[in-house]
């Protein structure tokens, strides 16, 4: 089963594949043969070449087309604070000096709001786009641009960019946050002879094929990592002849009744014997210490990567129950190696959260608890991972059920019928919609599918199309809202000239136990397209306010741009196609999205690949 608009889509991407394709749009379900920001052509940003100013238009009698003048913006106003996560963005509509229907872009940490071809026209109307759906106790820029209907590359200047935060979750207040895209005031001292603490972009390393250190940031291009290595070597540059210290800004959590600390770490140690290891603290001031603070170790990691895997991005919470709540407190990480072998570490994304209520230190609902103990929560309660995405942080929760696939509920207002689990989406496969197409396509080498890993090589290519369907049957929406929300699940594609949702769907063609190819899902978006549960229920998500509602399927078509398998190689036969959601990122230790059963995200189809 596909659905109607499948063979239309086809149509389109194999006529803008009949062109040079070197910016033909790998951009998943809105696979737009434009850029994000409604303009042709790869590189155009949305304003004519040169100065925003620039008139040379179309010349006519009356001399030449003007540009139309920028937008102002009208609410929230500049510097607003404490808005609902869903607000709507309102602007005022500006007239084109020669008359011209105009159209507007949204703009939200540089971040283009677009619902390509799932859209009739780029841009918005206006005067106002949303709600949309933003994350709790954030900060956002935004500016809107107008632009030509029938020429969208004749766009005005931007808006001037206003600012607004968000409210928080009404239960802790953030006091410290460093995602270190710039210099916050860490200190580093220790007396380490190699590796000391070093910010920037780490260069992967590999100690007897284990990973001695991560070849990405957690997120983005900064964090804190020890020895640069730009030669990759894991003897080079790791924590050697004692240890590499790093302390914190200070921060203020007087007046807490307790606090929390997130961070993803990464950690390696090739030796068994003790010794080498990382060290987490929370420094509090004490006028009487002998170092003018008592250190709390909130953790201590000595295990080899042997016996346990910690190289990889691990998000984690550590809870600071029972420990006095000062202002000027610090944290110190500390990484040491004081004998032989290879110890590595880092450290991203750091937060510190304040909370009112010590209820958070209870072993009762709302209460923290660690999944990796064998009873985390009292009773019945379940350890549930909170947010949309994977930050370490977990609470006790009574169970709920999700949704029966096969007969869910009456209406989206019943409750779940389906198996007790965590309060959370929950993403599988539908192996209906799985109806293999064979056909060949020309790769260029300026192709953006070949720049993306999409194929093998340049020249004709048999590429196998399928359509992957992705339905939500947990017991809430999987709530993504503005891509600005997560820049950690997206990445800047030059080619297109737009951002990606990275490492959502993985395609692996297996014979027996051997993969022969592969393929990914090259998606910007995910969105409600239909709903499996309830016929008439209206969609909630879509590129531009991103998500999959409970009840509802995103459909990633057949025909769309690198929704394939590339088998020029493979010899005909039986195969099987295994289709992987949700998979941890190379060098991540866990999913990047919230999912109330992982177990689910892998199904296997046979394919057979023809003469």
């Amino acid at each position: 089963m596909q659905l109607p608009r499948t063979v239309l889509r086809l149509a389109v991407w194999l006529a803008v594949s009949a062109a040079p394709l070197g910016c033909a749009d790998s951009g998943g379900n809105e696979g737009d043969p434009t850029d994000l920001d409604g303009s042709s052509g790869g590189s155009d940003t949305g304003t004519t070449s040169g100065d925003d100013n620039d008139t040379s238009g179309t010349a006519t009698d009356t001399g030449p087309d003007e540009l139309p003048p920028a937008p102002t913006l009208s609410s929230p106003s500049d510097g607003a604070t404490q808005l609902p996560i869903e607000t709507e963005l309102c602007w005022n509509l500006v007239d084109d000096p020669e008359g011209e229907p105009l159209r507007y872009r949204v703009f939200i940490d540089d971040t283009v709001l677009s619902g390509g071809v799932l859209e009739p026209e780029a841009g918005y109307e206006g005067p106002c786009v949303g709600p949309l759906l933003f994350a709790l106790e954030r900060s956002y820029e935004w500016q809107v641009q107008a632009f030509e209907l029938d020429d969208p590359t004749r766009s005005s200047p931007k808006s001037e960019a206003w600012t607004f935060s968000t409210v928080g979750d009404g239960l802790s207040e953030t006091v410290f946050v460093d995602p270190f895209t710039e210099d916050l005031g860490w200190t580093l001292s220790g007396d380490a002879s190699s590796g000391a603490w070093v910010r920037g972009d780490p260069n992967e390393a590999f100690d007897e094929g284990v990973r001695s250190q991560p070849g990405v940031c957690q997120g983005g291009t900064s964090c804190y990592f020890t020895g640069f290595n730009p030669r990759g070597l894991a003897d080079q540059a790791d924590v050697s002849g004692g240890a590499t210290i790093l302390t914190s800004p200070p921060f203020d959590l007087s007046g807490a009744a307790t606090a929390s600390v997130r961070l993803h770490r990464f950690f390696h140690k090739s030796e068994v014997m003790s010794g080498p290891a990382l060290n987490v603290e929370l420094l509090v001031p004490n006028a009487a210490a002998p170092d003018g603070h008592d250190a709390y170790e909130l953790e201590l990691l000595e295990t080899a990567t042997s016996e346990l895997a910690l190289n990889a991005w691990t998000p984690r919470e550590y809870m600071a129950c029972g420990l006095p709540m000062a202002a000027g407190s610090r944290l110190r990480i500390t990484a040491t190696d004081e004998g032989s072998g290879i110890l590595e570490a880092a450290i991203d994304s750091v937060s510190v959260h304040a909370y009112d209520d010590p209820s958070v230190c209870s072993p009762a609902p709302g209460g923290a608890c660690d999944p990796t103990l064998a009873n985390p929560c009292p009773n019945e309660l379940l350890c549930c991972l909170q947010g949309a995405v994977n930050l370490g942080v977990y609470r006790c929760e009574t169970p709920v059920p999700g949704l029966d696939f096969d007969n869910p509920p009456a209406t989206a207002a019943d409750p779940g019928n389906g198996p007790l689990g965590c309060d959370a989406p929950d993403l599988i496969v539908d192996p209906t919609f799985i109806e293999p197409l064979f056909t060949d396509i020309f790769i260029s080498d300026a192709t953006c599918e070949l720049l993306e890993g999409c194929v093998g090589s340049t020249g004709w290519r048999t590429v196998m199309l399928f359509t992957a369907a992705t339905p939500n049957i947990g017991s809430t929406d999987m709530a993504l809202g503005v891509p600005a929300n997560l820049p950690e699940l997206f990445h800047y594609s030059a080619c297109h000239d737009h951002y990606h949702f990275d490492e959502f769907a993985r395609y692996e063609l297996l014979e027996g136990d051997t993969v022969v190819a592969t393929g990914h899902k090259q998606a910007f978006c995910l969105l409600d397209q239909i709903s499996w549960a309830w016929p008439f229920e209206l969609p909630k998500f879509d590129c531009v306010n991103q998500g999959v509602s409970r009840g509802f399927t995103d459909v990633y078509e057949a025909g769309l741009p690198c929704q394939w398998v590339d088998v020029t190689d493979t010899p005909p036969g039986d195969y099987m196609l295994r289709i992987a959601l949700n998979q941890p990122r190379p060098a991540h230790a866990q999913p990047m999205l919230n999912e109330r059963d992982y177990t689910n995200n892998v199904i296997e189809f046979p394919v057979i690949i023809p003469e």
